[in-house]
């Protein structure tokens, strides 16, 4: 009976991990290096990327609402708002505000 339900759980398991994973598909850029593997989480979309000829990675997750989040190459945190154009890195403390010309950073 234990062994039943282990081989159920184990199933259940694997479909559930097979439809996380294929909502991601992978992209490569030949002119740059950089590797990108982006996923829909519904209302939300992540990017993953790497250059393996730097060594470098970062992710970001934009929301469906303009906002965004990530690390950058160097591991900062950073937050971020299309709508306004507010930026904020938490690692190097660089702020910008504003869109377009207006833009200052």
């Amino acid at each position: 009976m234990k062994k039943l339900l282990t081989y159920k759980l184990l199933i259940l398991f694997i479909l559930f991990s097979q439809k996380a994973i294929s909502s991601c598909y992978s992209k490569y850029d030949w002119a740059t290096g950089n590797s990108y593997q982006v996923c829909n989480n519904g209302g939300s979309t992540t990017i993953r990327g790497n250059n393996f000829g730097t060594g470098s990675s970062w992710t970001q997750t934009q929301n469906s609402n303009g906002t965004y989040s990530g690390t950058d190459k160097s591991g900062n945190y950073y937050t971020g708002n299309n709508n306004t154009g507010q930026y904020y890195n938490y690692g190097t403390g660089k702020s910008c505000y504003g869109k377009g010309a207006f833009r200052t950073c």
